[in-house]
C-alpha cells in the first residue's frame, strides 16, 4: 500500500470513528439536493476555469503578436477590462468548486462550541482527495506559472520575444503575464503547503494530542488562526505571489528586484511551513472544516 493510500485509509477510519455530533441520516430529498449542487457546482467550476485559461492564452497570444486589446474591443482602450476577465472567471470557478466539492465530498452539520472562547459552529468533514491528485494539482500550478511568466521572460532575455517597446500591446502583454504569474505562483504555493499539511498534520496531532488542553489560550488561538481561517495558507499565498514575481527582475534587468522578491517569498514560505507543521495545536483533524456562523 502506498503512502497516499495509507493516509487516506487512516483518515477515513478516523472520520468513521468520530462522526460529527448531532448529525442525522440524510433524507432522500436532501441527498438529491446535494447531488444537484455537486454536479452544478463542479460543472460551473470546470467550465469557468476552462474559459479563464482560454481567455488568458488569447490575451497573451494576440498581444505578443502586436495586436492591442483595443484593436479587438474598441471600448476597452486600456485593456484593463479584458485583462481582468480571466480573474473574474477564476473567482467564479473557485465558487463553483467550493460548493461542488463540499457537496460531493463533505458531511455538513452544526456542532457544539468547544469552549466559551470559540464561536465556530458551522462545520464540514471532508473525504480528502488523494495525495497523488493533490501532487498533480501542485505540478499543474507550477507548470501554469512557468508558461505564464518565466517562459516569456526567458524569451525576452534571449531576444526571441518580438514586442515593440512602449506599444500598447507590449504593455498589455506584460501586465497580463505579471498579474497572472503572481496568481499562479500564489496558487502553487498554497497547494504545496496544503499538501505538506495533509501529509503531516494528523500524525503530529496523534503524537502530541496529550499536550493539547481544550479551551486553553494556545488551543483556541490555533483553532481560530489555522483551523477556521487557514492562516498558514494565506501566508503561503503571499509567499507564492512574491516568488512568482521574482523572474520579472530579469525582464527589467534588476538583480535587486529578483533578490528582494525571492528573499521575501522564501522567508514567508518558510513561515507558512512552520505554521502548517504546528497547526495540529488546534486539536482538530485536518479534514474538518469550520467557520463562524
Amino acid at each position: 500500500m502506498s503512502n497516499g493510500d495509507s493516509w487516506n485509509v487512516e483518515t477515513k477510519d478516523r472520520m468513521a470513528e468520530a462522526p460529527p455530533s448531532g448529525e442525522s441520516e440524510s433524507s432522500a430529498g436532501t441527498e438529491r439536493v446535494r447531488k444537484i449542487v455537486a454536479v452544478v457546482g463542479n460543472s460551473i467550476g470546470a467550465v469557468a476555469l476552462a474559459v479563464a485559461i482560454a481567455a488568458l492564452v488569447a490575451i497573451l497570444w494576440f498581444t505578443r503578436e502586436g495586436v492591442s486589446i483595443s484593436d479587438v474591443f474598441e471600448d476597452d482602450r486600456s485593456g484593463s477590462t479584458t485583462t481582468s476577465f480571466p480573474i473574474l472567471m477564476l473567482f467564479l470557478s473557485m465558487i463553483g468548486f467550493f460548493f461542488g466539492q463540499f457537496a460531493s465530498r463533505g458531511r455538513w452539520g452544526v456542532g457544539e462550541n468547544m469552549s466559551a472562547w470559540s464561536s465556530g459552529t458551522f462545520r464540514i468533514v471532508l473525504n480528502p482527495t488523494s495525495v497523488a491528485l493533490h501532487t498533480t494539482l501542485w505540478l499543474l500550478a507550477i507548470l501554469a506559472w512557468v508558461l505564464v511568466l518565466p517562459f516569456p521572460v526567458y524569451l525576452d532575455v534571449v531576444g526571441k520575444l518580438a514586442l515593440e517597446d512602449g506599444s500598447s500591446s507590449a504593455r498589455q502583454f506584460w501586465f497580463a503575464a505579471i498579474a497572472y504569474g503572481a496568481i499562479a505562483g500564489a496558487i502553487a504555493s498554497v497547494v504545496f503547503v496544503s499538501l505538506l499539511k495533509k501529509l503531516t498534520y494528523n500524525r503530529l496531532l496523534d503524537r502530541n494530542r496529550a499536550s493539547i488542553v481544550d479551551g486553553s489560550a494556545t488551543q483556541v488561538a490555533w483553532r481560530r488562526f489555522s483551523h477556521i481561517w487557514r492562516g498558514e495558507l494565506m501566508v503561503a499565498a503571499v509567499a507564492g505571489g512574491a516568488l512568482g514575481l521574482a523572474p520579472v527582475g530579469f525582464h527589467v534587468d534588476s538583480s535587486a528586484y529578483v533578490l528582494s522578491f525571492a528573499a521575501a517569498g522564501v522567508g514567508l514560505l518558510i513561515a507558512s511551513i512552520v505554521m502548517a507543521l504546528n497547526a495540529w495545536r488546534s486539536g482538530l483533524p485536518v479534514e474538518r472544516v469550520e467557520s463562524y456562523t
